[in-house]
């Protein structure tokens, strides 16, 4: 994915932390710079039920390594996830993290909502977005059907009732599939709600309930290796929408963050190669 190569009309893109689970920030930064890639999304904050194998929160050296990694590649780091609003969410407790986020130039806090109260969770954000507005960042909500926003309705209908102009929402096209919502959801929605796309690739065929956790988190598939509609959905959003490669395989489990990032960035070559051209 280089000057030579890369379609002219290429968004702003980024290789997402799942696509390279595990690596150590400077060397996802490395490896995103070398292939192509103009920015990255960084862990942060682990999932309920994880933990952190790179803590960029609590590890200053490591930060200051991550810092000078970014400024020697020349990267920008477009989201940090995954902060979890769950019942006992205290947003004051999340300044440090965001202070850090900051730090690091990101764009976007992306957070799932595991808090079963909708109108709690609703002021809670409220707060989130307010705490990372004074530091110029968005919080981008992403919606599973696992989780207490189970539609892209849901979703979008939370983020409005916030009322909070750097509320946004954060589209995985895998989830979006999942949860039974199509492009035709993502048009009636205004632009400026769409913070940042997680392109992802899948089989139309949804898998039992079951196995939508394991799916995600490996058995995605690169963008154009799949059956969704996301050349309808890239075609919907406007040229800037900021898109991340959110694309864990276990086929990969094995390969090097290197090789991973490079496999990401051809296939999202072959992606946009394939929109510029006219073709599915």
């Amino acid at each position: 994915m280089n000057a030579a190569t890369t379609p002219r009309a290429l968004p702003p893109l980024a290789l997402d932390y799942l696509s390279v689970s595990g690596a150590h920030p400077v060397e996802h930064i490395e490896a995103a710079a070398a292939s192509g890639f103009s920015a990255v999304g960084l862990r942060l904050a682990a999932p309920l039920g994880l933990t952190l194998q790179h803590d960029l929160v609590k590890q200053p050296g490591l930060l200051r390594e991550t810092q000078r990694a970014l400024n020697d590649a020349g990267m920008k780091v477009m989201s940090a996830e995954a902060f979890t609003l769950a019942e006992r969410t205290v947003v004051a407790d999340l300044a440090h993290a965001f202070d850090i986020a900051a730090t690091l130039g990101v764009a976007i806090i992306q957070i799932v909502v595991e808090d079963p109260d909708i109108a709690r969770a609703r002021d809670r954000f409220g707060e989130m977005c307010a705490l990372a507005g004074r530091l110029g960042m968005s919080v981008a909500v992403e919606f599973m059907k696992w989780r207490s926003l189970k539609s892209l309705a849901e979703a979008a209908a939370f983020v409005t009732g916030a009322g909070a102009a750097n509320g946004v929402l954060c589209i995985d096209t895998l989830h979006l599939s999942r949860c039974g919502d199509t492009p035709a959801g993502i048009a009636a929605l205004p632009p400026q709600r769409i913070g940042q796309l997680y392109v992802t690739d899948a089989p139309a065929k949804l898998p039992p309930l079951e196995e939508y956790l394991a799916e995600a988190r490996g058995g995605r598939l690169y963008p154009g290796d799949g059956e969704l509609w996301l050349q309808e959905l890239v075609a919907l959003l406007p040229a800037d929408t900021p898109l991340s490669v959110e694309a864990p395989r276990a086929i990969d489990a094995g390969r090097s963050v290197a090789e991973r990032a490079r496999l990401a960035a051809e296939a999202m070559h072959r992606f946009f190669a394939r929109i510029a051209a006219g073709r599915r």
